[in-house]
């Protein structure tokens, strides 16, 4: 009888959402509006970073989207590095 709660618990744990998806989720939407009612577009560079991926051009590519983003090295660098992953 025990492991069938804990079992129940468990299932209904990992069910259950987790809060900071949700906020996030939450921050994305009025940052969403705040871009409308600014009029700025959201920019999305993962075309041209996979092109220039594509071109053996990584280095450039993580210049791009840190002049773009404002990213740190790191970040940006494994930014492209999953991006090229996912395109191949």
């Amino acid at each position: 009888m025990e492991t069938i709660l804990l079992l129940t618990i468990i299932v209904l744990l990992l069910a259950s959402s987790d809060p900071s998806d949700a906020k996030i989720k939450h921050m994305d939407k009025k940052l969403d509006q705040i871009m409308d009612y600014l009029g700025i577009e959201d920019v999305n560079i993962d075309e041209e970073l996979k092109e220039l991926i594509a071109d053996n051009k990584k280095i450039p590519a993580i210049k791009r989207l840190r002049q773009e983003t404002g990213m740190g090295l790191e970040e940006a660098k494994e930014y492209v590095d999953n991006l090229d992953e996912k395109s191949f």
